[in-house]
């Protein structure tokens, strides 16, 4: 059975036409004002929040809301932390369940038993906030992204939900690879510093981007034979590529090119940490 058996050709190609035209910007933070502007016209809601938790989901790290709502929810972030653990969702212990399915307030308390609700006596009412979807769009190494969508008077549907799991696959697919060339150039940008301030070799500038992708991959410690496979190449084209770099570089052989690279793996620094609002 298709995950998306509701969603028309239609609507996921507008989906995916309006979130391709962001793949192209340089940091999710900028990927997250760009997808507020357009978030309303991929799915109607009346308050669309962009989230963004901590990895282990303790703690709310910023947070983005349509303008219409920004500064009355600004006004209730010390009540929402007081009650966000009443959330039905959180209540259920289901909140890490959203990186995988859409989950609805409606399907764990019914409109009158969530008006009872201390978070939306004291926060959702003051949005007019009475039916909500959340979908958690992607684990980066610094945050979670959750998306939730709010309405005043009609619950969300399952062509609802299904559209909102879509567009938030794409949106969580742009955000991992923002982050993945966001991290290939600071690899990059480590790997000339270093050559050029450790080493008496030949300039960096006179490789190519391909080139420092190559040699990004070999930073990460991965076998030559999975690096060929993913670039769709063979072993010995890329053992020549290898070796052009050595030559460009100044480097005499593949082991002097291993220990640089082992030398400015051990000086980097280490990101993560835990797994990111309803």
């Amino acid at each position: 059975m298709r995950p998306f058996r509701d969603i028309s050709g239609r609507t996921a190609r507008k989906i995916d036409r309006t979130l391709m035209a962001l793949a192209g910007v340089e940091t999710v933070d900028v990927l997250e004002k760009r997808f507020m502007e357009v978030a309303g016209r991929l799915l109607p809601a009346d308050c669309i929040c962009w989230n963004n938790w901590s990895r282990d989901m303790s703690h709310l790290i910023t947070f983005r809301i349509n303008d219409n709502y920004s500064e009355r929810f600004s006004g209730l972030l010390d009540t929402f932390a007081e009650t966000v653990g009443s959330h039905p969702v959180i209540a259920a212990n289901l909140l890490g369940e959203t990186l995988r399915q859409v989950m609805r307030i409606s399907d764990f308390e019914s409109v009158a038993r969530f008006r009872e609700n201390p978070l939306f006596r004291e926060v959702y009412r003051h949005l007019d906030s009475h039916y909500q979807i959340c979908y958690t769009a992607g684990v980066l190494a610094d945050r979670r992204l959750v998306l939730t969508w709010n309405r005043r008077a009609l619950d969300f549907t399952n062509q609802d939900s299904q559209v909102f799991e879509y567009l938030g696959r794409r949106l969580g697919m742009i955000s991992r690879r923002i982050e993945e060339r966001q991290q290939l150039d600071a690899a990059w940008k480590r790997l000339c510093g270093f050559v050029d301030a450790r080493m008496d070799v030949g300039s960096v500038k006179s490789l190519g981007e391909k080139d420092g992708r190559l040699l990004s991959e070999l930073l990460k410690s991965r076998p030559r034979e999975a690096i060929a496979a993913g670039m769709g190449i063979r072993r010995d084209s890329l053992d020549k590529r290898l070796g052009a770099i050595r030559e460009r570089l100044g480097l005499e052989n593949h082991h002097q090119l291993m220990r640089a690279l082992a030398d400015l793996r051990s000086t980097r620094g280490t990101s993560g940490g835990p797994e990111a609002s309803i």
